[in-house]
C-alpha cells in the first residue's frame, strides 16, 4: 500500500499531472458556469424547448466528431513536425467540406423517413446545423494543434468559453432575440499551425500524410457509431416519447454528460500524448494506463454516489418542481458517465497503438444499443426504464473497450521484452 502511495505521489509530480490539472481546472470552472446558468435557463425555457434544442446539438456533435475525417486525432502521434503539420492542415481543410456532407445526409434521412423524429425540419434548422458542425470540427482541430504543442492553457480557457458564451447566447435570445459567440483557440498557436499559415499548405504533403495515416479513416465510422450512441438517445426520445420527455432527458444530460465530456477531454488528450511518447521511446504502457485508470475512477465513482443520494431534492430546490423528474435521468446517466470516464485512459490505447480495427467491430455491435429506446417505447415501457436499459448496455460496451485496450497494451509490452539469452555448449542449446 505504501509503495502504491509512493507511485501516486511520483505520478502527481510529473509534467503530465500538471497538464491534466490545467485542463481539469478549465473543466471545473466550465461546470461551475454550467450549474450557475442552468437554474436561470430552466426558468426561461420549458422542457419542450430543451427537447428540440437537443436535436440540433446531437447532429452538430456527431458531425463535428468526423468533420476532419479524424485526421486531427493523428496530429499527436508522428515524430516528424512536417507530418504532424500536414495532418493538421488536412483536417482543417476537410472541416470546410465534410460538414456540408453531414448536413446533406441529415436532409436525405429526413426526406426518406419524415416521421423518424416526429416532426419536419425547417431550412433554418439545416443552416444552424451546418454552421454548428463546421465550428465544432474546427474547434477539435485547433485543440489537437495545441495538444501537439503541449499548450493546454488555451484548451482550458476554451472549455469555459464554450460553456459560458452559449449559455449567455441562450439567455440573450430569451430576452432580446440576438447574441454572439467567440473563441480564443486561434491565439498562441506555434508557427505553422496558425490560421494565416494555412496558405502555405501543400496538397502533396497533405496527401502523403493522409496516405500514411489512412488507418485513421476507420475512426470516422467509429466516431459516427460512438458519438451517435451518445447523442442520439435524445432524438429517439423526442420521436418515441415526445418533446417533454426529450427535454427532461437533455436537461439531465446537460448537467451530467456535458461536464463529463469536458472532463473526458482532459482525461483523453494528456494520456494519449504521454502514451504516444512512451511508444516513441519504446517504454511499457500497461502499468501507466492502469495507474491513470485507478486515479480517475476513485473520485468519479464517489461523486456518482453523492449525486444518487441528493438528486431529487437538489433538482426540486434549484430548478423548480417541473424539472424534478429530470433527477431520475441524471442518476442513471451519472452511473454510465462514471464508467465511461474511468475507461478513457485505457480506451486511448486503441488509438495510440493503432488497433482501430480491433475495436471497430465492438463499436459496430454495440451501436445498435440505441434501438432499445424505441423498442421499449413500442412495448409501453417508461422513458426512464428505456434510458436505464440503454445506459446498462453502454456500461457493458465501455468495459469491453477497456478489455481491448488492456489486451493491446499487454501485447505491446510483451513485444518490448528482450529475447531470452541463448548459450551454446557442446552442441546443445539452452534457453
Amino acid at each position: 500500500m505504501k509503495r502504491l502511495a509512493q507511485k501516486f505521489l511520483h505520478l502527481s509530480r510529473r509534467p503530465e499531472a500538471r497538464h491534466v490539472g490545467i485542463l481539469t481546472s478549465g473543466s471545473i470552472v466550465a461546470q461551475v458556469v454550467l450549474l450557475a446558468t442552468t437554474p436561470w435557463l430552466s426558468r426561461l425555457f420549458a422542457p419542450e424547448s430543451f427537447g428540440l434544442f437537443s436535436l440540433m446539438l446531437s447532429i452538430s456533435t456527431i458531425g463535428g466528431a468526423v468533420g476532419g475525417l479524424c485526421y486531427e486525432v493523428a496530429v499527436i502521434l508522428p515524430r516528424s513536425r512536417r507530418a504532424a503539420l500536414s495532418l493538421y492542415r488536412l483536417a482543417f481543410a476537410l472541416s470546410l467540406i465534410v460538414p456540408c456532407l453531414v448536413t446533406g445526409l441529415l436532409a436525405l434521412v429526413q426526406h426518406l423517413f419524415p416521421m423518424l423524429l416526429g416532426r419536419t425540419l425547417t431550412a433554418d434548422f439545416y443552416l444552424y446545423c451546418l454552421a454548428a458542425t463546421a465550428l465544432t470540427t474546427q474547434i477539435n482541430v485547433l485543440c489537437y494543434g495545441h495538444s501537439r504543442a503541449g499548450q493546454y492553457g488555451p484548451i482550458s480557457v476554451n472549455k469555459v468559453t464554450q460553456t459560458l458564451l452559449p449559455a449567455a447566447l441562450q439567455i440573450g435570445l430569451a430576452y432580446l432575440g440576438m447574441a454572439a459567440e467567440g473563441l480564443r483557440l486561434t491565439r498562441r498557436l506555434p508557427r505553422g499551425y496558425r490560421l494565416r499559415d494555412m496558405t502555405q499548405a501543400r496538397v502533396a504533403d497533405m496527401a502523403a500524410a493522409g496516405r500514411t495515416y489512412k488507418d485513421f479513416l476507420l475512426q470516422v465510422p467509429r466516431q459516427f457509431l460512438v458519438r451517435g450512441a451518445t447523442m442520439l438517445p435524445a432524438a429517439l426520445l423526442l420521436g418515441s416519447y415526445g418533446p417533454t420527455v426529450a427535454g427532461l432527458y437533455f436537461f439531465a444530460q446537460r448537467l451530467i454528460e456535458r461536464p463529463g465530456m469536458l472532463l473526458g477531454d482532459s482525461l483523453t488528450r494528456v494520456p494519449m500524448k504521454q502514451f504516444a511518447l512512451r511508444v516513441q521511446a519504446r517504454k511499457p504502457l500497461t502499468r501507466a494506463a492502469l495507474l491513470y485508470t485507478v486515479a480517475v475512477g476513485a473520485p468519479v465513482i464517489m461523486g456518482v454516489g453523492l449525486l444518487a443520494l441528493t438528486a431529487h431534492p437538489l433538482f426540486h430546490f434549484v430548478f423548480g418542481a417541473r424539472w424534478e423528474p429530470a433527477a431520475g435521468y441524471a442518476v442513471v446517466l451519472a452511473g454510465w458517465a462514471a464508467i465511461r470516464l474511468t475507461s478513457l485512459p485505457m480506451a486511448t490505447l486503441t488509438t495510440v497503438l493503432r488497433v482501430q480495427k480491433m475495436s471497430f467491430w465492438v463499436d459496430a455491435l454495440f451501436s445498435a444499443r440505441v434501438a432499445v429506446i424505441p423498442l421499449m417505447a413500442a412495448h409501453h415501457a417508461s422513458a426512464l426504464a428505456a434510458v436505464a436499459a440503454f445506459c446498462g448496455l453502454s456500461v457493458v460496451y465501455h468495459l469491453i473497450i477497456v478489455g481491448v485496450g488492456l489486451f493491446a497494451s499487454l501485447r505491446y509490452d510483451r513485444a518490448l521484452e528482450p529475447a531470452p539469452a541463448t548459450f551454446v555448449r557442446t552442441g546443445e542449446t539452452y534457453g
